[in-house]
């Protein structure tokens, strides 16, 4: 066995056994695709803030994700007709909501924008919650 198929062999059981491959698979199901950004108040790209989905027609099946370095999204959400909720929240930030209007497997761009909790109550809105 040459060296190169020798490290291939590795590298496939190491991917298969950590569920990497597993996770490649396309879904069975068709989904819908809620995407968008994270903006800070001063419109700059929020890395790390946390985005959760529900439709309103079953508030306790959330999806999440977490914003990439770029401040964006993806959320898979099951295909169909559907008003889906997003939240977004970070430390320091008061969170946002929105709502989305889904049909069939569409995407669907949600961007959100927080604003920091200084900001919030130097305005004097105490939505934040301390």
């Amino acid at each position: 066995m040459t060296r190169r198929r020798w490290t291939e062999s590795v590298w496939g059981a190491v991917l298969i056994g950590s569920g990497r491959a597993k996770a490649q698979r396309r879904p069975s199901e068709p989904t819908a695709l809620l995407f968008g950004t994270v903006f800070q108040g001063s419109h700059l790209a929020l890395p790390g803030a946390r985005v959760v989905a529900w439709a309103e027609s079953n508030p306790r099946k959330k999806y999440r994700a977490v914003t990439n370095y770029r401040g964006e999204y993806r959320i898979r959400v099951p295909a169909g007709d559907a008003t889906w909720v997003l939240e977004a929240s970070a430390p320091r930030f008061v969170g946002a909501r929105r709502t989305v209007q889904v049909y069939g497997i569409e995407k669907s761009t949600a961007n959100l924008i927080l604003e920091s909790r200084k900001a919030a109550r130097g305005r004097g809105d105490r939505s934040g919650g301390d």
